[in-house]
């Protein structure tokens, strides 16, 4: 679950509790992707850099963050692999709250990247992972060799990847300038990524960036894993308990259901959206095979309750034109 974004008191030089609280999802996410990188579910060996201490998660913990995993990597490669098949010169990628998320590396490690990629968060997170990128020469290897670290130290800047510092409620006055400043092109083929990211605003706010991509980016794609449904027990309890640790799903109850995480994307003229839980997803995206190497993993007795959880957490994923480059993706099927 990861965030970037300022406050008005953050600007004054102070981070109110709440933003503290949705900063700290960057941990969690964090150890949860590091549990499941040293158990064998997922294959990132650079997380571990972004957790001290590492910690153990529970078996359906690890399916979970396994198939969130799999669903942004098998989005992503099929991305820049259908820019290669359809002859597309170059392509963006953009993560909204990209929190200590490991993916550009990966990437590159395996020889896959698109034209540029951009990741937005809290000043605060970009100068840890800043930071921390320069630390380990396997992360620092794989950046391109024009960058150039900027914003004292919480920015990083080159021709193909950029780590901006930014505040999501201030999309278009703060972001949008930063992005075009560092080469992103609105003609280009545009794939955004957001992570339980979206529903940490209001929905005004959120709002206008859905709005800013579907005026600004005509060749666009996104792909969103949020919380859903608010009103039974289950999504109670889960609401209860994020309070209870200053978090609050401020967009939840205005996009509480797959058909309206769909409809979102669907009613402001975009060519396709669909959503899926994540119970489904692992079901019907993820071969059999690997998930009986999963079972090898670990023994999960906990079957009802990780239907339970999966049933609450959704991939959805939409594109605004009918084009040969985005019927090619389909990472929900």
């Amino acid at each position: 679950m990861d965030l970037g974004r300022f406050t008005e008191s953050q600007r004054a030089g102070g981070a109110s509790n709440a933003d503290h609280a949705v900063q700290g999802t960057s941990n969690d996410a964090a150890v949860s992707r590091e549990s499941a990188a040293r158990l064998g579910y997922i294959a990132d060996p650079f997380i571990r850099h972004f957790v001290k201490p590492a910690q153990r998660r529970a078996p359906l913990i690890n399916r979970g963050t396994f198939c969130r995993f799999h669903g942004v990597q098998n989005t992503l490669c099929q991305f820049i692999q259908a820019l290669g098949a359809t002859t597309q010169a170059s392509g963006q990628i953009v993560v909204l709250g990209a929190g200590f998320d490991t993916s550009f590396f990966i990437l590159e490690k395996e020889g896959l990247s698109a034209g540029k990629y951009f990741e937005i968060d809290f000043a605060e997170i970009t100068a840890k992972k800043a930071a921390t990128i320069y630390r380990h020469p396997d992360l620092k290897s794989l950046l391109p060799s024009d960058t150039q670290v900027a914003m004292g130290g919480s920015e990083l800047h080159s021709s193909r990847y950029s780590l901006l510092s930014g505040d999501l409620r201030q999309f278009q006055s703060h972001v949008v300038p930063k992005l075009i400043e560092r080469g992103f092109d609105p003609n280009e083929p545009t794939l955004f990524l957001s992570e339980c990211v979206l529903i940490y605003l209001d929905p005004e706010h959120s709002d206008h960036i859905i709005d800013w991509i579907t005026l600004s980016v005509p060749n666009a794609a996104i792909l969103t894993y949020e919380q859903i449904r608010p009103d039974d027990r289950f999504g109670q309890m889960m609401i209860d308990n994020l309070r209870a640790r200053q978090l609050e799903l401020r967009g939840l109850h205005a996009y509480p259901t797959l058909e309206s995480t769909s409809q979102r994307f669907l009613s402001r003229g975009w060519h396709s959206s669909t959503a899926v839980d994540l119970a489904a997803y692992h079901d019907r995206c993820i071969d059999e095979s690997e998930r009986k190497r999963l079972a090898k993993l670990e023994f999960l007795d906990e079957w009802e309750e990780f239907t339970l959880l999966a049933q609450h957490y959704a991939f959805t994923f939409a594109y605004s034109r009918d084009t040969d480059l985005f019927q090619m993706l389909c990472p929900l099927k």
